[in-house]
């Protein structure tokens, strides 16, 4: 997966999705097949499955955090609703993109929805937590695999048959 991938992701899941952060994280994480997450899950269960799922790695700062986004890693950050200061019913959750807050170097750059407004796209994390919690942000990582990269002329292809419609695809759209 491309650093580049996750941002199409992250853009191509934004307006259908930029007012509820659970909604967000969890069309990004579908639309990259990661199929962790139930569609009631909120930030807090989002949170709470990342936490001890496999492969989902917690990542220790954000230093790491910049390095792992620019690689391609696919990251989800938040907190829980009692870690919010003031504490919230809901927690918050966000997409970690590759780039550093130019205005705050050391900051990664992020998307995510807000509950009942509007998230921001491809802004600082400093603009979504509040400096108060910014040290206790959790961010858990995974490498996904690249995608398969189709040929771009597969007429040469050996013919298949369609195991349910027992028809012949010779492997073009016609």
């Amino acid at each position: 997966m491309t650093s580049q991938q996750i941002v199409d992701a992250c853009e191509a899941a934004w307006d259908a999705n930029k007012s509820d952060c659970g909604h967000f994280v969890r069309a990004v994480a579908s639309s990259l097949g990661v199929a962790l997450f139930d569609p009631n899950d909120n930030a807090d269960g989002i949170l709470d499955k990342l936490s001890v799922a496999p492969g989902w790695n917690p990542l220790p700062d954000r230093g790491t955090v910049e390095a792992d986004a620019a690689a391609g890693a696919f990251i989800v950050a938040g907190l829980r609703g009692g870690e919010l200061v003031p504490p919230e019913a809901h927690g918050h959750v966000i997409v970690v993109v590759r780039g550093d807050d130019i205005n705050h170097p050391g900051f990664p750059m992020a998307y995510w929805g807000k509950l009942n407004g509007v998230g921001q796209k491809n802004s600082s994390i400093r603009n979504t937590f509040r400096l108060a919690v910014l040290d206790s942000v959790h961010y858990y990582a995974i490498q996904l695999p690249s995608p398969v990269v189709e040929p771009a002329d597969d007429a040469s292809l050996p013919a298949q048959v369609d195991p349910v419609l027992g028809l012949e695809d010779a492997g073009s759209a016609g």
